[in-house]
């Protein structure tokens, strides 16, 4: 996460980064420290709590762009990605998402996120990983993320989709494989077909997020 900072600060049109920081470890706290002194836009703001909605939330509450991009911790973006963003929002057409390739090129991770984006593309619903941009005013009025343990992207996507039809940017953001690689490739897939086929279905995300944990 750390290094990825330190690349993203760099980006040419990041008017901010806000990091919302729950951790208690001594390196992680100077490490942030030392980004912040060598990086104008970087502000870095101690969680409340834990819960990645809450803390998303909890950054937008004190950003000042007129757009927010919301990007996890393991994910790379590409050159030019502010840019983009900037050049594609519009009034009629305020939020969007990039497409996503992974960290591991393996082929079946490269159809891994093929069926991410062609799912996107036509349901319209967007995860984390896929970077998803939004003008803070519209977040700001849709009441933000639920704040629920899982599912809080898809959540959010839902009532976006009511609004407009998501922006695609096709260069890709680069996620991490390696839940993938550590708990197995066909066993990660189907967990995240079950997960996504529960929340559907109506099942607690308090129950999902133990299952996915």
């Amino acid at each position: 996460m750390l290094d990825n900072l330190a690349v993203l600060a760099q980006h040419k049109g990041m008017t901010e980064i806000i990091v919302v920081d729950v951790s208690d470890r001594y390196d992680t706290i100077n490490k942030l420290d030392e980004l912040q002194q060598c990086f104008e836009v970087l502000r870095v703001i101690k969680g409340e709590t834990q819960g990645r909605a809450h803390q998303m939330n909890q950054g937008v509450a004190q950003a000042k762009g007129s757009i927010v991009w919301f990007i996890h911790a393991d994910t790379q973006v590409p050159d030019g990605a502010p840019t983009q963003i900037l050049d594609t929002v519009s009034p009629t057409q305020p939020w969007g998402r990039f497409d996503v390739q992974f960290s591991n090129s393996s082929n079946l991770m490269k159809l891994v996120a093929f069926a991410m984006n062609l799912r996107s593309a036509v349901s319209g619903i967007c995860t984390g990983d896929q970077a998803i941009f939004i003008s803070r005013d519209l977040f700001r009025n849709l009441g933000g993320f639920p704040e629920i343990p899982i599912m809080e992207d898809v959540a959010l996507t839902q009532r976006l989709k009511r609004h407009s039809r998501a922006l695609r940017i096709r260069q890709p953001v680069t996620t991490s494989a390696r839940r993938w690689e550590t708990h197995g490739y066909i066993k990660t897939i189907l967990q995240m077909w079950l997960i996504r086929f529960l929340y559907w279905v109506g099942v607690s995300p308090h129950a999902l997020s133990r299952m996915y944990q």
